[in-house]
C-alpha cells in the first residue's frame, strides 16, 4: 500500500483502489465461490481510510493557506473510494452482475503503471469507465475531484511538507533506521535454511519456513507450529531466519524479533512492540507508546512508524494465556499492511506456537522431531559435537556404534541432539587419549545414569533427562585429566537452583551469583561452562548478563530440586538474596523517576512468587504492611499483581485459621485486615497518583488514617509514612480523600471535563464498561472498559458529520466556516451514546436526528440510521446487540436493526413530549420509554403496540427508566425526586414511591432478579432500594462531586456502578456494612467555599446544605456546632484575622456574620443584594465586610450597625476591598509578592523542584476553592461534602 503522506500524491489512494479492484477481478472465480472476498477488500480499504483520516488531522507545516482546502479534498477522496467499494459490497450476492464494467474500468494495469502524472492516472481511470452507464457518475466525480486536488496542491513546497509530515508521523527528532533485532543462535545450533531435495524443493522444516517467508503470494503471515511439542527447533529456526542474508536483503526495513512465552501477557507484548520501535530509531515515539495502556492504540502507532518500510516481524512462542486472546495473530497482522504494492515485496508476520487454542493464520509449517537416524539428526549431532571439518570421525568404526546409540536415544529431538553433541564436544576438548574414545565414554555415562530402558523409547523426550544428567556429570566428574568443580558448590547444585525461575525467564547474572555464592567472575565462568554443555543460554543486553533455560530444561531443574533440597528451600535462598543490600524495602528509596537496575526490576516482578513458594509468609506480611512498599508498587504500576498477591495471602491465612492449622490471634487478624485495607487504598489511589512519592504517600495516608485508633498495624504504617515521606509533603489532617474501607471499591477518571451524556454497565465477572459523550464542539465519544483484572482501556471516537436534512422537523445544527474558502457548513455533533461490550459496538445519537453505529476496534462508522425528525436524546442496545432503540425530541421512539440499519416497524408514538430515556427488556422483546410528559410507556417491539396504558404517577419529567430481565417490572426516576416501580401487566405501581433523594433522579437500574433497584441523582448520591419493602438498603453512597447521570447493577445486586458529571465512574459494594471507623461529621451537601484565619489555626466552610462550619487545623475537628441560618446554599465564606468571626454569602441573597465561639449571629442578616452573593471578604478585626453579588454590585458593610457604607461595581472588587478593609483580600494578601515553589494546579498541590521538574504532592478529587497558606503551611479545599485540611511538612 502506498504511503499517502505526500501532498502532491493525494491521488495515490485512487490508484490504490484501482489495484484493489484489479486484484478482485483477477480472482473472479474465487470471488464467485467465496463471498467473503468483498469483505476482505473492505478490510483493506479500512486501513487506507484510517491513513487518510490520519493525514487529514496532521498539522502540516508551511501550508497554512492550503490546509483547510486540502483537508476537504482528502475527505472527498475518502468518500470517492468508499462509494466504489460500497458498490462491490452490494454485488456480493451476484458477482457477475456488474463486475464487467469494473473490469473495463481497470483496463490494462501496465498502462496505469506507466501514467505517472496524477492527472493522467485519473483520466485513464475515467476514460476506462466511459462505456459503463453505471459508472458514468463515478467518472465525473473522479475528474472533478482531480481538478480540485491539483488546485489545492498548487504552490506547496513538497520537500518541506514531506519532511514536516515525516517528523509529525514518527515523533519529533526520530529518524527511522532499519535494524536487525534478534538474538543469534549459540554456535552449537545447527539450522540449514537452504536445504533442498533432488527435486530442487526445500526438504526440511527450516528451509520450508524460509521459503514461505520469501514467497510473494497472498499469505502475509507464516507460522512455525508444533502443537504440544517443545524442543523441536522452532525458536532456533526463527532466529536463523532473522539473520539470513537473503531475508535481510528482501526486508529492507529490518527484521524485528519479539518473544512472548507461556507466562506472557499483553503488557509484555506492548513492551516488545515499544522495543522494536526504539531499536529502529523511534526513541521518542516508543516513549510516547509506553504511556498508552490500550493495546490497539500501541499497535496503531507501531503500524504508523513502520508504514513505508518493508519489514519482517517475528513473534516467538505465542500462547493464549493471561489476557492474550485467541485472535492475537489477527490483531498483529496489521503490521503486514506496510509498504509494497501489487507484485511488490510486502511486510510479513512470522510466528511460532505450540498452543492448540490459538487461532492460527496464514501458511503453516509444521515442526516435529526429525527421523531418528536421518540426515537432519546426524547433521545436528555432528555440528554440535565435532563440526563439519571432522565429519569423517562419525563414520570411524571406533565411533560409529556410539554415534548410532546416541542418535537412537535422542529420538530425533533437536534439543536432546544439541545437549548430547555439545557434551561430546566438551569431553573431546579435554580428552587426553584418542579423542574418538570420547564418544563411547559419553554413551557409557548415559547408560550409567540408568535412564535408558532396555527398549529405547525412541521419542527423545524420555531420554532428555539422561542427556541433561550426563552433561552435569561431565562438568562435575573427572573427564580425561581433571574435573570441573567450584568449591563445595557443584554444577549440579547450581543447575537445581534455577528452579526459582519462571519459564521463558531471563535472570540477571548478579542475582545468580549471589544465589550460587560466587563473585562476578566465577559466576560468569560457571555459566559459560554450563552453556557449553547445552544446559543454559547466556545472553548479554545493555551490559547485563542474563541466564535463560529452555522450558524442558527448566522442568528438569524443578524435578531435581524436588528430589534434593526442595523448591521451597531454593526460594528461601532466593529471598535471602533479594533481601541483601538493605533489604527489599531498599528498592522503595531513591529519587522519583530514577531508573532501576535489571536486578531490581527482576526482584520486583518475582518477589511475591518467590516469597510464597519459599514459605516466607511472615516476610510477605511485613512487605504488605509497609507503606514504603505499597508506595513502590503504585510507582512501578504493579497494583494488580500486588492486589492478587494480597488476596491470595489473605485467603490462605483465613483458611488456616478456620481449619485450626494456625492460631490466629487479635494481632494476626489486625494484620490481615490492614493488608486488605492497604490494598484497597492502593487501588483507589491509582487514578490520582503520578510517580511522585509525596503524592502517593498523601493518598495512602488519607485513605487509612481513620483506622489508626483501632489498629496497631495502621498506626505503624502512618508513622512509617511520616518518617519516610520526602520533604515537602502534604499531611492530611481532616478527611481529604475517600476512605479505603467504605463502599467505594473502584474509581475510573474519564477524560472529558464536562459531558452531555454518560452510560455505564457491569458484567457478570465484575468487569466495568460504558461511554461518555463530551460537551465539546465536536461531541467526541469516549468508550471505557475495565477488566476483572482491573486493566482499564479507553477509546475515543471522533468524527465531524455534515447535518443531514430531515424534513419536516426542527433539527439543530451549528455552523462551521472553512478557514480557506470562507464557506459555511452545517455540522452536527453527538448527543447521546450506548455501548455494547460483547461486540465492541457503540451507537451514537446526533443532534440532526441521525444515529451512527461505531466499531471501537476499527474506530469507524459501520452504518447510519435515519428517521427521526429532531435531535436524538437517548439510545440503548438490546442484550444480544441485534437491535437499537432511540428516543427523540420529535416525541417518538424508534427501533432499528443493527445488521441492516433499517427501522423495525413504524415509529412508536404516544408520548406528548420529548422522549428522554429508553431501555430494553432482558430478552429484547419490550421497550420502555420515559418522557417530559411525566409518563412511562412500555412497547412490544414486534408489533409496535403499546403494552397497557401509560404508567402515570410522577409529577415531573421522567429522566430514567429500566426494566427487569423478564420485562414484567419497570423502574423509573423523575425530576420529582422519586423512584417508582411498576407492574407492566397491571399498570399498577408496586408499593409506595421510593423517596430519599433531595434532587431529581437522573438514572435508575434494576438487578437481574428485579428485587433491588439503584438510583443516581442530581444530589450527587447513589441509593439502593429493596423493591418488596420499599426500604433503602444501607446509607446513601456518597462521594461523587456532581450529578450522577448513569447507574447499573450486577446481576446479584451486590455491586453497583455509577457515572457522574464529575467525570468519574465509581464501583460500590452494596453489601458492605455500617461505616467503619469514626463516623463522618460535617456537611451533608457539596462544599462550595473555604477560607482560613489569619493565624492559620482555623478554617471556615460554606456548603450546598446552607450551613457554615468552622474547623480546627491541628486536629481537623469541627469547632462548635454548625452555623445555621441561611435558607439556601452558602456560596462564599471568609474569616477574621484572629479566627473569631466568620462572614458568609448565600444564594438566599443575604450576608451573615457569626461569632465562632458562641455560634450566634453578630447582628441581623445583612440584606440588600437582589441576587446570589458569590464572594465575601472581612477585615482583620472582623468589623467590616465586603460582598459581591450576581446582581453585579459590591457592598461594604459595617458589621456592628448593619448598614451599607458603600456600593460599587463588581469590576472594582479589588480596589474596594483594599480601600475599606485595609488588609484587602486576605487570600491575596497571604500570597502577595510570594514566588513559591509550591502552588495549586488542576486540583492538586504541586512542587517545582530546583532542576525545573515538578512533583504532585497531593491530588484531590475535583476540589472546590483550593487554597494554600504558605505563611502557616496549611492547605484547604472543599471536596464533595468534605472539608479537606492539610498541612505542608517541610
Amino acid at each position: 500500500m502506498a504511503d499517502p503522506y505526500s501532498i502532491l500524491g493525494l491521488t495515490g489512494p485512487v490508484e490504490q483502489i484501482v489495484r484493489l479492484i484489479a486484484s478482485l477481478i483477477e480472482r473472479h472465480k474465487a470471488y464467485k465461490e467465496n463471498k467473503t472476498l468483498c469483505t476482505e477488500m473492505l478490510a483493506a480499504y479500512t486501513t487506507l481510510q484510517a491513513d487518510i483520516t490520519a493525514l487529514k488531522d496532521m498539522p502540516i507545516q508551511g501550508t497554512s493557506s492550503h490546509t483547510g482546502l486540502l483537508q476537504r479534498e482528502v475527505a472527498d477522496i475518502s468518500s470517492f473510494i468508499w462509494k466504489s467499494l460500497a458498490e462491490l459490497q452490494k454485488e456480493s450476492d451476484d458477482p457477475k452482475a456488474r463486475l464487467g464494467p469494473f473490469t473495463s474500468a481497470v483496463g490494462d494495469r501496465k498502462v496505469l503503471g506507466k501514467r505517472k502524472h496524477p492527472k493522467g492516472r485519473l483520466r485513464t481511470f475515467a476514460c476506462a469507465m466511459r462505456d459503463s452507464e453505471v459508472l458514468e457518475k463515478r467518472k465525473e466525480e473522479a475528474c472533478h475531484l482531480h481538478d480540485r486536488i491539483i488546485q489545492a496542491s498548487t504552490g506547496i513546497d513538497v520537500r518541506a511538507t514531506r519532511a514536516a509530515v515525516e517528523s509529525i508521523r514518527r515523533g519529533t527528532g526520530d529518524v527511522f533506521r532499519a535494524s536487525i533485532r534478534a538474538e543469534r543462535n549459540p554456535a552449537s545450533i545447527y539450522v540449514k535454511l537452504d536445504s533442498q531435495g533432488s527435486d530442487g524443493l526445500p526438504n526440511t522444516c527450516e528451509s520450508r519456513l524460509k521459503a514461505a517467508v520469501l514467497r510473494r503470494d497472498n499469505n502475509e503471515q507464516v507460522g512455525a507450529t508444533a502443537v504440544g511439542q517443545g524442543g523441536v527447533g522452532k525458536t532456533c529456526a526463527l532466529r536463523a531466519i532473522a539473520h539470513d542474508d537473503k531475508i535481510k536483503a528482501e526486508f529492507s526495513g529490518g527484521v524485528y524479533f519479539m518473544s512472548l512465552g507461556k507466562d506472557g501477557n499483553v503488557g509484555r507484548l506492548i513492551d516488545e512492540l515499544c522495543v522494536i520501535v526504539e531499536t529502529s530509531g523511534g526513541i521518542q515515539t516508543a516513549a510516547e507508546m509506553r504511556e498508552q495502556s490500550e493495546f490497539e492504540r500501541v499497535l496503531a502507532r507501531v503500524h504508523a512508524w513502520f508504514y513505508s518500510h518493508v519489514c519482517l516481524f517475528i513473534v516467538d512462542d505465542v500462547w493464549v494465556v493471561n489476557d492474550i486472546d485467541a485472535n492475537i495473530l489477527q490483531k498483529l497482522s496489521v503490521l503486514t499492511g506496510t509498504a509494497g504494492g501489487s507484485g511488490e515485496r510486502t511486510s510479513r508476520l512470522l510466528y511460532s506456537t505450540r498452543d492448540r487454542e490459538l487461532r492460527q493464520i496464514g501458511e503453516q509449517v509444521s515442526f516435529e522431531p526429525r527421523e531418528t537416524e536421518g540426515k537432519e539428526a546426524v547433521d545436528m549431532l555432528v555440528h554440535a559435537s565435532i563440526g563439519e571439518a571432522n565429519r569423517e570421525e562419525v563414520d570411524d568404526a571406533r565411533c560409529k556404534e556410539a554415534v548410532s546409540e546416541i542418535l537412537e536415544m535422542c529420538g530425533g529431538l533437536p534439543l536432546a541432539l544439541n545437549v548430547a553433541g555439545t557434551s561430546v564436544r566438551y569431553m573431546r576438548e579435554r580428552w587426553e587419549g584418542e579423542v574418538s574414545e570420547a564418544w563411547g565414554e559419553y554413551v557409557s555415562r548415559m547408560k550409567r545414569r540408568n535412564t535408558i530402558r532396555g527398549e529405547s523409547p525412541r521419542d527423545g523426550y524420555s531420554s532428555l533427562d539422561g542427556t541433561l544428567h550426563t552433561s552435569l556429570d561431565i562438568l562435575e566428574c573427572n573427564v580425561g585429566s581433571s574435573g570441573e568443580t567450584v568449591g563445595d558448590f557443584s554444577f549440579r547444585k547450581m543447575h537445581r537452583s534455577l528452579c526459582v525461575m519462571k519459564k521463558q525467564d531471563r535472570i540477571p547474572l548478579s542475582l545468580v551469583g549471589d544465589l550460587w555464592e560466587l563473585d562476578e567472575d566465577w559466576t560468569e565462568w560457571c555459566a559459560k561452562q554450563m552453556e557449553r554443555v547445552g544446559l543454559v543460554e547466556l545472553q548479554y543486553e545493555k551490559g547485563c548478563g542474563r541466564l535463560r533455560v529452555h522450558d524442558l530444561t527448566h522442568d528438569f531443574a524443578v524435578e531435581e530440586a524436588k528430589k534434593k533440597e526442595g523448591v521451597e528451600k531454593w526460594c528461601k535462598n532466593m529471598t535471602d538474596v533479594c533481601r541483601a543490600g538493605g533489604g527489599l524495602l531498599a528498592m522503595s528509596e531513591g529519587r522519583d523517576g530514577e531508573g532501576k537496575s535489571a536486578r531490581e526490576e527482576y526482584v520486583f516482578e518475582n518477589i511475591y512468587r518467590v516469597l510464597k513458594q519459599g514459605g516466607c509468609i511472615e516476610e510477605l506480611k511485613r512487605l504488605f504492611l509497609s507503606g514504603r512498599w505499597v508506595k513502590t508498587v503504585i510507582r512501578r504500576g504493579g497494583v494488580w499483581q500486588y492486589e492478587e498477591a494480597v488476596k491470595g495471602l489473605s485467603r490462605d491465612l483465613k483458611r488456616k485459621r478456620g481449619s485450626g492449622m494456625v492460631g490466629m490471634g487479635r494481632v494476626d487478624e489486625d494484620a490481615v485486615d490492614t493488608m486488605v485495607l492497604m490494598m484497597r487504598a492502593a487501588r483507589l489511589s491509582v487514578p490520582f497518583c503520578g510517580e511522585s512519592s509525596a503524592g502517593i504517600y498523601f493518598q495512602l495516608y488519607g485513605r487509612v488514617k481513620h483506622k489508626a485508633r483501632d489498629s496497631g498495624c495502621v498506626r505503624k504504617i502512618l508513622e512509617e509514612i511520616k518518617r519516610y515521606a520526602p520533604r515537602p509533603w502534604v499531611l492530611p489532617v481532616s478527611e481529604c480523600v475517600t476512605r479505603a474501607d467504605g463502599r467505594l471499591v473502584e474509581q475510573i477518571v474519564l477524560p472529558c471535563d464536562s459531558c452531555r451524556d454518560i452510560q455505564v454497565g457491569i458484567g457478570s465477572r465484575g468487569e466495568v464498561y460504558g461511554c461518555q459523550v463530551g460537551d465539546s464542539s465536536r461531541g467526541e465519544v469516549t468508550v471505557f472498559t475495565q477488566s476483572a483484572e482491573k486493566e482499564t482501556k479507553m477509546v475515543r471516537l471522533e468524527g465531524e458529520f455534515e447535518t443531514e436534512s430531515q424534513s419536516p422537523g426542527d433539527v439543530e445544527a451549528r455552523s462551521v466556516t472553512s478557514e480557506v474558502t470562507g464557506e459555511k457548513r452545517s455540522v452536527t455533533r453527538a448527543a447521546c451514546a450506548s455501548f455494547y461490550k460483547r461486540k465492541g459496538y457503540v451507537v451514537v445519537g446526533y443532534e440532526d436526528g441521525t444515529l451512527r453505529l461505531w466499531s471501537t476496534s476499527e474506530r469507524k462508522v459501520l452504518r447510519s440510521f435515519r428517521g427521526h425528525r429532531s435531535r436524538v436524546v437517548c439510545v440503548a442496545m438490546s442484550g444480544d446487540g441485534r437491535r437499537v432503540v432511540s428516543g427523540s425530541w420529535d416525541n417518538s421512539v424508534r427501533v432499528w436493526d443493527v445488521e441492516t440499519g433499517s427501522q423495525v416497524g413504524d415509529a412508536l408514538v404516544g408520548h406528548k413530549g420529548p422522549v428522554v430515556v429508553v431501555a430494553f427488556s432482558g430478552d429484547g422483546r419490550r421497550v420502555v420509554s420515559g418522557s417530559w410528559d411525566w409518563s412511562v410507556r412500555v412497547w412490544d417491539v414486534e408489533t409496535g403496540a403499546q403494552v397497557g396504558d401509560a404508567l402515570v404517577g410522577h409529577t415531573d419529567t421522567v429522566y430514567s427508566v429500566a426494566m427487569s430481565g423478564d420485562g414484567r417490572r419497570v423502574v423509573s426516576g423523575s425530576y420529582d425526586k422519586s423512584v417508582r416501580v411498576w407492574d407492566v401487566e397491571t399498570g399498577a405501581q408496586v408499593g409506595d414511591a421510593l423517596v430519599g433523594h433531595t434532587d431529581s433522579v437522573e438514572s435508575v437500574a434494576m438487578s437481574g432478579d428485579g428485587r433491588r433497584v439503584v438510583s443516581g441523582s442530581e444530589d450527587k448520591s447513589v441509593r439502593v432500594w429493596d423493591v418488596e419493602t420499599g426500604a433503602q438498603v444501607g446509607d446513601a453512597l456518597v462521594g461523587h462531586t456532581d450529578a450522577v447521570w448513569s447507574v447499573a447493577m450486577s446481576e446479584d445486586g451486590r455491586r453497583t456502578i455509577s457515572g457522574s458529571q464529575d467525570k468519574s465512574v465509581r464501583v460500590w459494594d452494596v453489601e458492605t456494612g455500617a461505616q467503619v471507623g469514626d463516623a463522618l461529621v460535617g456537611h451533608t451537601g457539596s462544599v462550595w467555599s473555604v477560607a482560613m484565619s489569619g493565624d492559620g489555626r482555623r478554617v471556615v466552610s460554606g456548603s450546598w446544605d446552607s450551613d457554615v462550619r468552622v474547623w480546627d487545623v491541628e486536629t481537623g475537628a469541627q469547632v462548635g456546632d454548625a452555623l445555621v441560618g441561611h435558607t439556601n446554599s452558602v456560596k462564599s465564606v471568609a474569616m477574621s484575622g484572629d479566627g473569631r468571626r466568620v462572614v458568609s454569602g448565600s444564594r438566599d441573597n443575604s450576608v451573615r456574620v457569626w461569632d465562632v465561639e458562641t455560634g450566634a449571629h453578630v447582628g441581623d442578616a445583612l440584606v440588600g443584594h437582589t441576587d446570589s452573593v458569590e464572594s465575601v471578604a472581612m477585615s482583620g478585626d472582623g468589623r467590616r465586610v465586603v460582598s459581591g453579588s450576581e446582581d453585579k454590585s459590591v457592598r461594604v458593610w459595617d458589621v456592628e450597625s448593619g448598614i451599607t457604607l458603600h456600593t460599587g461595581r463588581v469590576e472594582d472588587w479589588q480596589e474596594i476591598t483594599s480601600r475599606f478593609l485595609r488588609t484587602g483580600d486576605l487570600r491575596a494578601a497571604s500570597l502577595a509578592g510570594r514566588t513559591s515553589q509550591i502552588f495549586s494546579r488542576d486540583g492538586g498541590v504541586v512542587q517545582r523542584r530546583e532542576d525545573g521538574s515538578e512533583a504532585v504532592l497531593a491530588q484531590l478529587d475535583n476540589p472546590k476553592d483550593l487554597q494554600i497558606d504558605h505563611d502557616h503551611g496549611v492547605v484547604v479545599a472543599g471536596v464533595g461534602h468534605l472539608v479537606a485540611i492539610m498541612k505542608l511538612v517541610v
